[in-house]
């Protein structure tokens, strides 16, 4: 895996989590003043800088597939990002706590960070899943999801509950693999859609992403694996 590292942090993000697609968009995109680019929403903002020291953000995984016989088992899981540390310029030292029981991953620390490593799991976990049903090379799909985040993804404005007050939010939206030149070896999966929805009110910012596996061919298996805000619902 490439690094997530200056997407998510000053400085490089170390172990597991600092491999990754991160570095898709790292460098050398300036986000546009009056109209915020798909990087600065995801990427240059400080997301964790309104989670206080001693709180957990805690988001929902679910996994659901139309043939588990080819896909694999559907299942429900927690992701626990908590927040150890705090300082006044949006640094947070954190613990990235990975789904629980036998698929639990060790818990990983990781400290001054000003991005939400919810990002990095998320795109870590998409791109792996993008290969397990449509074939191909990990840094070729890694490279063709940068380039589509930069290049084709788009913004829109979304409503969000949080509690019983509804907030403004942004989502971003893209399909990296649609018009590739090897999508004929892409085994019907090159329309997958992946969003990300985001709000500055909400704690860590980061709402709901959301990868949907969808086949060309109405026969073919789908996968769908969203990732949400436990307290908090994006508004259809």
């Amino acid at each position: 895996m490439s690094r997530f590292s200056t997407a998510v942090r000053e400085g490089a993000v170390r172990g597991v989590l600092a491999a990754g697609l991160l570095a898709i968009c790292a460098a050398g995109v300036t986000a546009e003043i009056a109209k915020p680019s798909p990087i600065d929403i995801l990427f240059e903002r400080k997301h964790l800088s309104n989670v206080e020291a001693g709180k957990d953000l805690v988001y929902k995984f679910e996994r659901t597939v139309s043939q588990a016989e080819l896909l694999g088992q559907p299942f429900t899981d927690d992701i626990k990002i908590e927040v150890k540390k705090a300082t006044a310029d949006g640094k947070r030292d954190v613990v990235v706590k990975v789904f629980s029981g036998n698929r639990a991953r060790e818990p990983h620390p990781i400290d001054e960070l000003t991005g939400n490593p919810i990002l990095v799991v998320f795109l870590d976990r998409a791109v792996a899943s993008y290969m397990s049903v449509a074939g191909g090379k990990i840094a070729y799909l890694k490279d063709k999801f940068r380039t589509a985040l930069r290049e084709r993804a788009t913004v829109e404005p979304v409503k969000i509950k949080i509690g019983d007050t509804t907030v403004d939010g942004q989502r971003v939206s893209v399909q990296p693999y649609a018009g590739d030149l090897n999508a004929a070896k892409m085994r019907g999966f090159e329309n997958s859609k992946f969003s990300f929805v985001v709000s500055d009110v909400a704690p860590g910012q980061f709402v709901e992403m959301d990868a949907l596996y969808e086949n060309t061919a109405k026969e073919a298996p789908r996968l769908e694996e969203r990732t949400s805000l436990v307290g908090a619902e994006v508004l259809k």
